[in-house]
Order: structure tokens, then sequence, then C-alpha cells
């Protein structure tokens, strides 16, 4: 994996972060918010949202608060959609649920939005021709 892949994915973290503690509060997401909630420090999560901010990402408000810009939101809510289907799945499958978190953080990057979709419509497919859903 080349260090573009990398740096890809620490953005998809931080962008799942952001959206799942906008989902959280009622207030903006603070860099502090995000340090503590991935176990960074605040000096590494202002460098991540610097380059999210050049990205067109997220945006700051004139408090300093970090929010997801329309690009932003639709690929953190499609990496969070990822996560969520690849941990239900490895927990309905046996695995506990803190590997299941760790391993669906790493397959969410492995797919594209296409592959995924279809492989989430294909399993849908099987479900029901198996007379589940």
């Amino acid at each position: 994996m080349d260090s573009y892949d990398k740096a890809s994915e620490s953005a998809d973290d931080y962008l799942k972060t952001i959206y799942i503690l906008s989902q959280d509060n009622t207030q903006p997401v603070r860099v502090t918010d995000i340090a503590r909630s991935m176990n960074y420090t605040k000096a590494s999560v202002s460098r991540a949202v610097r380059n999210l901010l050049f990205d067109g990402k997220i945006s700051l408000t004139p408090n300093k608060r970090v929010l997801l810009t329309p690009k932003g939101l639709s690929e953190a809510k499609d990496i969070y959609e990822k996560n969520v289907f690849f941990k239900s799945i490895l927990i309905q499958a046996g695995v506990d649920e803190k590997t299941a978190e760790d391993e669906a953080c790493k397959m969410e990057h492995a797919l594209c939005v296409d592959s995924f979709k279809k492989l989430k419509s294909h399993l849908r497919d099987d479900l029901q021709d198996c007379g589940g859903q």
C-alpha cells in the first residue's frame, strides 16, 4: 500500500469520526472532540483538519468548529455506511464486537463505493433468495 492510500485512509477515518461526532452533538465538532474520540494529539488532528479544509471536505466556523461540507458529508456517509455494514455482518457471523469494529474499519477502506453497493445488493438478493428479510 502506498503513502497515498494511507493518507486517504486517514482522511476517511477523520471524516467518519467528524460525522459520528456531529450526529451525537447539537454543536459543531471541535478539534479537541476529534482528538479525544480518536485518541490522537490535538496537534495531529489540527494537521489533518488543515488537509481536509484544503481538500474542501470541511469548513471551519469563526470560533474554529469543524463542519462537514456537502462533499465531506457525502464521503463521510459512504464511509460510515460501509463501516456499519461490515461490522454488522461480522457480528452476525459471531465475531466479537471489538474485533468486528477493528476489522470493519479496515474493510471500509478496501472497497470503492461502487463495489460496496454491488456487494450490498448481492448479499441482500442472496438473503431474499433464502427467505430472509
